[in-house]
């Protein structure tokens, strides 16, 4: 059993119609390096594309203007905006995130790189002939995840890099230290979620640590001298804020242009940001109780609230909460939370925008209860009630993203549907 179905298309005439698609330019970039200089540094699920984001810098701003992302994610807008010569500001709730963004956005000298990983593995010779009792960092569940040797190799490379001077140094070796917890854990490959690969493979399962560590030192040292080579003279390095976005501190009627792909859904039922940072995260030495709630306090996943028709001046919203309900009152209820905490997220970018500059949002069109879900005019909708007029919708294609191409929405065995496969780039200008 597969396809999804739409709702009343009858209803609902316009799904596609103010969706451009401009054969004169292709935002496809199928083939294209995606994970050129730092961006190549860590994965992070659904990421956003930095060609997409240096075609929107060159569109809609000018050098040294103030680029802001809501959900700065890993730091594309960020990493790109100093490429361009752009000022930058990129908030997030994940730690994870914020790390990432930051090590991403700090460059570093790779003859310095080179011979830190030099003093790195003399060192961590050293500890172990020294044969001491290293404990890991504390994490639920660290024996069902790791291996005894696997977390004895861990702590021995994390004790290594915690003697590096340079917090900049330290975190890039840190960063390389994450990349290799997702290869010699029991946690299946190219999953976002947390799922435990087989006992099958586990049996067999013999990581080399170490090898792994230096294979990802080697790996994004070259990327960090790529991305150092390149920068302007005068970059501007971006402010990263760890903080909800809908109340920031940036100031109102300040920021040139925005730039950001929000979360297609909650969390739970979407992309699980928090899951797929958890154990990298913990390695890494951020704090248990900020990782274990990012999903939680990810939108739509804070408190609960009861749909009202015509709170949120949305058409489209309101009739695809009524299609979702109708195959699942819990479902809807998950939608509806969603929307209602990405409005207010609206509101904060229409306040921290310059007048007559724009906000450049690429969404998914997701499913529930296999109805999809016209994000792209939604978002329209409640733009224009907060004060945006919709410049445009451009459609594109996705040939490659961090998030399966199928699932189970109903969590029944044999029964998948396809995911996203296309996004769509929502301009919206303040008036």
């Amino acid at each position: 059993m597969r396809g999804w179905k739409y709702m009343d298309q009858t209803r609902i005439s316009d799904y596609d119609s103010d969706i451009e698609r401009d054969s004169s330019e292709d935002w496809t970039f199928a083939g294209a390096d995606t994970k050129y200089f730092t961006h190549g540094l860590h994965p992070y699920p659904a990421r956003m594309i930095p060609q997409i984001v240096a075609r929107l810098l060159s569109s809609y701003s000018e050098e040294n203007d103030i680029i802001w992302d809501p959900f700065c994610g890993s730091g594309s807008t960020l990493v790109e905006s100093m490429l361009y010569h752009r000022k930058s500001i990129g908030t997030d709730l994940n730690p994870f995130a914020i790390f990432l963004s930051r090590v991403k956005t700090t460059p570093i000298s790779p003859i310095k790189l080179r011979k830190t990983k030099g003093d790195l593995i003399d060192n961590i010779h050293k500890i172990r002939r020294k044969d001491v009792s290293l404990q890991p960092p504390e994490m639920p569940n660290i024996d069902y995840w790791f291996s005894p040797a696997v977390q004895s190799d861990l702590s021995l490379i994390r004790e290594a890099i915690d003697s590096i001077e340079s917090q900049d140094t330290r975190n890039f070796f840190l960063l390389c230290l994450a990349s290799t917890v997702r290869d010699v854990s029991f946690l299946k490959k190219r999953e976002f979620k947390i799922v435990r690969m087989s006992k099958k493979k586990m049996k067999s399962f013999n990581p080399d640590v170490l090898t792994s560590f230096l294979s990802h030192i080697d790996r994004c040292i070259p990327l960090m001298d790529g991305f150092v080579r390149n920068l302007p003279k005068s970059y501007h390095k971006p402010e990263i804020i760890e903080i909800d976005n809908r109340d920031t501190p940036i100031e109102n009627g300040s920021v040139d242009s925005i730039i950001t792909s929000p979360p297609y859904g909650d969390h739970s039922t979407t992309v699980a940001y928090g899951q797929f940072s958890r154990y990298p995260a913990l390695w890494v030495g951020l704090d248990l109780h900020d990782i274990k709630t990012v999903d939680k306090r990810g939108l739509g996943g804070r408190a609960k609230r009861v749909y009202e028709e015509n709170i949120l001046a949305s058409n489209t919203l309101d009739l695809t909460y009524s299609a979702i309900s109708k195959r699942s009152p819990k479902r809807a209820k998950d939608f509806y939370n969603f929307f209602f905490e990405l409005n207010e997220s609206l509101l904060e970018m229409y306040r921290k925008l310059r007048r007559n500059s724009v906000a450049c949002i690429v969404v998914g069109n997701r499913s529930m209860s296999r109805i999809r879900i016209p994000t792209n005019l939604i978002i329209v909708e409640l733009g224009d009630e907060i004060g945006f007029s919709h410049e445009m919708t451009i459609g594109r294609d996705i040939p490659q993203k961090r998030m399966p191409w199928q699932n189970a929405p109903e969590n029944i065995e044999g029964i998948s549907a396809d995911t996203m496969h296309t996004e769509n780039i929502v301009i919206l200008r303040k008036n």
